[in-house]
């Protein structure tokens, strides 16, 4: 396998760099008037810098105008770097903009958005994201577009105004939130991009393949130059952000009597520019107060469940610590070295972050990621340091190498665990792209020394795709840093769909899907395989339908039960049919629904979900989601498994959130709440409210515990 490997590299180093890229420019004029940041385009030299409007459709008609004119311009000073998109509508009372959260779901309205690749690597840029009423999401991208973080929160600025020929925003980013190689004149890359999504309009400066959809628009390759910006100071700073914490909190231990905490703690984080390139982050006493609870999950099948990072810390910059196999579409990745809800939580208990550091950024082609942290004893569990370093150097145009180390350090380091492996991204082309990847695990134990592989080839033009790939994960390998769904595996995966645009028979576009999985064990033993056959159509309302057919085998070496009953050793074919419909997301009321059915080892499976969201007004919002499973066998009494949520969001401005999220998932017999108040009264600084309840629901609704927090941070530039 190394080998094949270390081949494919010295083929494709040499490949020539086929890659075109559009030659458009624009200069950013430096002002010395004061910019308010209002949505009002009345400052002077907004009408003195340079205009560009030529925005091109990628989708529906690629390659075709934007049917509505769009004017973007540019100014900047020693601070700041400003942004001014002007869109003209023709039909203005027909703006969809009804969010207002940070971070929400912008998409589902008209918007506009700015990539910024400010090292000019085309490996990694900043995304930022804004609608008519100045609602703001930003995104940290890395890998190429492959990876990306939407819980990355710039300190930025933006305001929007709608008025009778279409809305206006204005955009400030301090130029101490982006990272960037310091000269005397800089050169970065830059996109543009509006969505209508009343005539289903995608767009962009640089146009964006309509093959590459709407991850393609996270992709810094398709970037003209942003020029003009001189005597920019370095952005080394010092932040430093205390936190005040205050509550209190009631809990049942195991003899059913009440226990109380009185709640009170202060911690610190610390942010210093080392350089233009690098960052360092530092944590005393870390708290996580502020997250919002995991969504419910209801596991039916014998490998563990994956739930995603939720914890400011750990989000920022964590695109940089990816490592491992990337599953190519929805559920768990297969392997993940690095998982960073491995620090601070045991066996679903949080266990306090005594500090810690981080450092990410560049060095010359290199990206660099290192990581360091330590938690407290608690109960049974040692005293122990969490270590990361990782390492990427850019290759050809946008490519990279790179390698990881993880180590997990306990019992004064008698015990440890380690990680370590290299990877390979190879893009020779914008539609094709190359994963290779090799790690190992040490530890004291015999039984956790082992080796993983990984191998996958990405193609895709306008209206097909192709992937292929290999996973082999020894018997013996483990991750305790990281995260495995299943060990002792041989994968060999292939998935490949096409996907053209009809425009009649009242039919917008139709696709269909074909896949396959064969896996043997490192015996050579068949232990699964699964072929999957599925079609889509989407109608020119933007709703739309999904039907697809599933049949797989599944060797079981180990009984396992779900709840009570037992799920044998044997061997098992199943098939599995479901069918999902989905309804424009941009209206004030949409619902994507479905249901499956068909085999489940030796029983049968019935499940159905609803999911809703309802935006009643610009300030209030309604989610709702409803998962039920119902497994019959035959002379075993059947099993059903329901997951009921609801998220009530209303923001009294775009500096005032607050929320209520309520889940009951009855294979648990657990019902929970949590309300979360969020004030930004200034720019990085915030103050939480936090009020969280679980009920036990065997015999109706008991109080198992509840908490309620207040949470003061403080952003000081120093």
């Amino acid at each position: 396998m190394n080998y094949r490997i270390t081949l494919l590299v010295i083929i494709i180093i040499f490949l020539p760099d086929i890659y075109t890229y559009a030659n458009k420019e624009i200069t950013a004029l430096k002002t010395t008037e004061t910019i308010e940041i209002d949505g009002y385009l009345n400052e002077e030299d907004w009408s003195r810098t340079q205009v560009i409007d030529d925005f091109t459709q990628q989708y529906p008609d690629e390659g075709e105008p934007l049917s509505q004119r769009t004017e973007v311009r540019l100014l900047y000073d020693r601070e700041k770097l400003y942004i001014a998109f002007q869109c003209f509508d023709s039909q203005p009372h027909k703006i969809i903009a009804n969010e207002m959260r940070r971070d929400g779901m912008l998409w589902q309205n008209d918007n506009v958005y700015i990539m910024l690749d400010t090292y000019g690597d085309k490996l990694q840029c900043f995304f930022f994201r804004i609608n008519p009423l100045g609602a703001k999401s930003d995104t940290a991208v890395t890998d190429g577009g492959e990876n990306l973080n939407g819980s990355w929160d710039c300190i930025w600025d933006a305001a929007g105004q709608q008025h009778d020929k279409g809305w206006t925003v204005e955009i400030a980013i301090p130029f101490n939130q982006l990272r960037y190689k310091e000269n005397e004149k800089m050169e970065w890359g830059v996109n543009f991009g509006r969505n209508i999504p009343r005539t289903t309009e995608t767009s962009q400066w640089i146009q964006v393949p309509q093959s590459q959809s709407w991850p393609g628009t996270f992709h810094p390759i398709y970037q003209g130059k942003l020029t003009g910006l001189q005597d920019i100071p370095s952005p080394s700073y010092f932040d430093v952000k205390p936190y005040l914490l205050g509550g209190f909190a009631e809990n049942l231990d195991d003899s059913s009597d009440w226990q109380r905490d009185n709640a009170g703690d202060m911690g610190l984080d610390m942010k210093y520019g080392v350089t233009s390139n690098l960052t360092l982050d530092l944590t005393v006493n870390t708290d996580f107060a502020q997250v919002e609870a995991d969504q419910e999950q209801v596991n039916l099948n014998r490998f563990s469940l994956y739930f995603p990072e939720r914890r400011d810390f750990f989000l920022e910059g964590s695109g940089l610590f990816s490592f491992g196999a990337d599953i190519g579409g929805w559920g768990p990745p297969p392997l993940s070295v690095f998982y960073s809800r491995r620090i601070g939580i045991e066996e679903e208990r949080e266990i306090r972050i005594l500090g810690g550091g981080k450092l990410t950024g560049k060095v010359g082609s290199y990206s660099v990621g290192a990581l360091n942290m330590t938690t407290a004893v608690s109960e049974e569990i040692p005293m122990t340091n969490f270590s990361v370093l990782r390492m990427q150097r850019h290759i050809l145009s946008d490519s990279s190498v790179g390698f990881i180390l993880t180590n997990r350090q306990s019992n004064l380091g008698r015990g440890y665990h380690r990680n370590g492996g290299i990877d390979l991204f190879l893009r020779p082309h914008d539609q094709w792209r190359i994963r290779a990847m090799t790690v190992g695990s040490w530890s004291p134990n015999a039984d956790e020394r082992d080796y993983a592989f990984y191998l996958s080839n990405n193609w895709r033009n306008k209206h097909l795709r192709f992937n292929v790939s290999y996973l082999d994960i020894g018997p013996d390998f483990t991750s305790e840093m990281g995260y495995v769904y299943r060990n002792n595996v041989r994968s060999f995966k292939m998935n490949s769909g096409t996907n053209s645009q009809i425009n009649r028979y009242f039919i917008r576009d139709a696709g269909m899907g074909l896949s396959g999985n064969y896996i043997l064990d490192h015996d050579n033993r068949l232990i699964g395989w699964e072929v999957y056959f599925g079609g889509n159509i989407s109608f020119p309302t933007s709703d739309g339908i999904n039907i697809n057919f599933q049949r797989y085998f599944d060797r079981v070496d180990e009984e396992f039960n779900i709840e009570e009953v037992k799920i044998y050793v044997g061997n098992y074919e199943m098939n599995q049919y479901s069918m999902s419909v989905y309804t424009d997301s941009s209206r004030p009321i949409s619902i994507y629904g479905g249901l499956n059915f068909g085999d489940y080892f030796q029983g049968k499976k019935l499940g159905y979900y609803l999911e809703s969201q309802w935006r009643a007004t610009h300030q209030l919002a309604l989610d709702t989601r409803f998962n039920r499973n119902h497994l019959y066998f035959p002379d075993i009494s059947d099993i059903t498994a329901t997951i009921v949520g609801g998220r009530i969001n209303y923001a009294f401005n775009t500096r005032i959130f607050t929320k209520l999220f309520v889940q009951y998932n009855h294979t648990e017999e657990r019902a929970s709440a949590n309300f979360l108040l969020n004030y930004i009264y200034r720019p990085g600084s915030d103050f939480y409210l936090v009020f969280n309840q679980t009920w036990r629901t065997l015999d109706g609704f008991n109080t198992d515990e509840w908490t309620i927090l207040s949470k003061f941070t403080f952003l000081l530039n120093i």
